[in-house]
């Protein structure tokens, strides 16, 4: 028996659950892949995940690199249970079904589970999403879990019709789930411990926070994707870049940002990297207020050329409702500061607090009283002359992924202890 050999049979046995894993396609797959990486340096894993998904990751030389002792496992739903599902059609029906039945998958196969330690379950955006984990009869971990919360009328002002009744049904429908769903409920009760995204998670799921649930953001970065110091390049005293990555999304808020573009000097420009529904829309918007040479859209890129991008910068706009968002923490990492909304339902209002280089503009109660805002902070947040090296410093100690997994390893051993 190799070395190699030997020091994986030594290690314990975990079954762990992701919808999505990818080398960097989504966010939520991103985020599970950078901890399953890590995770498995210490455990061995049975990774269950959709068989398309498992294909790709089988076929992908990176997963294999980054991931060596990770068993892939493909469950779908069968075709009789989802001929409705193509593409994103009814995702969020079909993903609240995959995470409720996957288990049912092992219960005839006890032997693969003898020497199983615990069941991780990474449910990263949907916590009103159940699974019947409980009954392979293992102790369970559930999350990170998370949500958006409702958008207020105001920012929908400038969304579509559709887009809008979606997301207030999406919302409508969590309450329910959250208030009236027998699984979610036994869930719930049956997790050894919960990892919830935040104080609205809590809030929303009734949870107790403490020995049974703790509050961990499934955010994190990779340390060795930040700014080089000795190439920090940032915009000259007369020159301001403004930045945003990511999807183009309605509830992104980029058409608050554009907005507020319009409110401050001829000197201030914004680069967007990133496609999505919402650019048309947004492109119309930038050439109704006359800023087409102020405003660039540019494809995504990787996440090596924004370190460039983010490093050449002035300030990061993130002016989304969403209660997470990673590319503010990459934007930190790199030195450079973000500008964004408050509120009582976000990790970067949260993060304010222990970290440099935030600054926060007040959430209404009114778009124009936003807009102005927005506006304002921006040209104030200008003169931050916090040391870069600071504000990434403070950022990858707080949400780099080796303090993220030492957390949940730390979780692994208290309950192996426990059981």
């Amino acid at each position: 028996m190799t070395a190699h050999a030997s020091t994986r049979s030594a290690k314990p046995r975990i079954l762990l659950s992701a919808y999505d894993v990818s080398m960097g396609e989504s966010s939520e797959g991103y985020v599970a892949l950078n901890l399953l990486r890590r995770l498995s340096r210490d455990y061995r894993i049975l990774l269950v995940t959709r068989r398309n998904n498992r294909n790709r990751l089988l076929g992908c030389p990176g997963f294999r690199e980054a991931c060596p002792d990770v068993k892939v496992i493909g469950y779908d739903l069968p075709r009789w249970a989802s001929w409705w599902k193509a593409g994103a059609r009814f995702y969020r029906p079909y993903a609240y079904l995959w995470h409720l039945f996957w288990p049912l998958a092992f219960i005839k196969r006890r032997r693969c589970l003898s020497s199983i330690h615990l069941v991780h379950l990474l449910n990263f955006h949907n916590d009103n999403f159940p699974s019947l984990a409980w009954l392979l009869g293992i102790p369970v971990i559930w999350g990170p879990i998370n949500h958006n919360e409702l958008s207020p009328r105001w920012r929908r002002q400038f969304w579509p019709k559709r887009a809008s009744i979606l997301h207030t049904t999406t919302f409508l429908v969590r309450w329910i789930c959250w208030n009236t769903d027998p699984f979610l409920l036994w869930s719930k009760r049956t997790a050894s411990l919960i990892l919830a995204g935040g104080p609205w998670v809590i809030r929303r799921l009734h949870l107790k926070e403490g020995t049974k649930s703790i509050q961990m953001s499934q955010l994190g970065v990779e340390e060795g994707q930040t700014f080089n110091p000795d190439k920090l390049v940032r915009a000259d005293s007369g020159n301001h870049r403004l930045i945003y990555a990511g999807r183009l999304d309605w509830i992104k808020g980029l058409d608050l940002a554009i907005e507020a573009l319009d409110r401050l000097p001829p000197t201030f420009t914004f680069a967007i990297y990133g496609r999505g529904p919402a650019e048309p829309r947004l492109k119309a918007l930038v050439a109704a207020l006359g800023l087409t040479g102020r405003v660039q859209f540019t494809p995504p890129v990787s996440r090596d050329e924004l370190v460039g991008i983010y490093s050449s910068g002035s300030l990061f706009l993130f002016p989304s409702s969403e209660s997470a968002g990673l590319a503010w923490v990459e934007a930190l990492t790199c030195g450079l500061p973000v500008v964004g909304f408050e509120g009582e339902s976000s990790e970067l209002a949260l993060a304010q607090s222990s970290l440099n280089g935030i600054h926060l503009a007040l959430n209404g109660p009114t778009r124009e009283d936003a807009v102005q805002s927005l506006a304002s902070t921006i040209q104030s947040a200008i003169g931050d002359e916090t040391d870069p090296r600071h504000t990434r410093d403070k950022a990858i100690g707080k949400y780099s992924w080796d303090q993220k997994s030492a957390t949940i390893l730390q979780a692994y051993r208290s309950l192996s202890k426990r059981h």
